[in-house]
């Protein structure tokens, strides 16, 4: 079989596009595995840090901060929160875990529910607790936490997976 110059001339050109495009999915590759690296060694870097400001604190402290004992109340009532009500526990989950709102935000872009979750989350409650707070079904506040598991870590976890990652920070 001979091929003729013009044969030769797309065989050519086709191989060049072939490693042209091996190359740079290679380095899509890389870059996407050095961007969990650094984003695994910043979540490291927070739980150690977490870890020794937790030590000589009162852990109970948000259990009888007002805002939680009125979200108490509206689990007795089955009702939803208000955005003051956000803002307040935002503010006091950020003042008694230092820092918390921008360790959250600094993992990845969050939607308000995805922050709210994770706020929940952190003050210890239940998922059909943190459903009813949020007016969202059980199923979607479990799709919630699964889906940010995999979108911080790059991975399927599991929705006690994000639980404990948001309890260790």
């Amino acid at each position: 079989m001979i091929f003729t110059d013009r044969e030769w001339f797309l065989l050519a050109i086709c191989s060049v596009f072939y490693v042209t495009l091996f190359i740079l999915v290679v380095e899509y590759s890389r870059r996407k595995i050095q961007l969990l690296q650094s984003r695994l060694d910043h979540i490291h870097d927070m739980q150690k840090l977490a870890v020794m400001e937790q030590k000589g604190r009162d852990m109970n402290e948000i259990f009888t901060a007002s805002v939680y004992l009125r979200i108490k109340k509206y689990l007795a009532e089955g009702k939803s929160m208000a955005d003051a009500d956000w803002t307040e526990l935002a503010d006091t989950v950020n003042k008694i875990y230092c820092g918390f709102n921008e360790k959250i935000y600094s993992l990845c872009r969050l939607s308000e529910q995805d922050f709210h979750v994770s706020l929940l989350i952190k003050i210890r409650l239940q998922p059909k607790d943190i459903a009813t707070l949020t007016a969202h079904s059980k199923e979607s506040i479990a799709s919630t936490r699964s889906r940010l598991y995999q979108k911080v870590f790059g991975k399927k976890g599991s929705t006690r997976d994000w639980d404990d990652f948001i309890l260790s920070i």
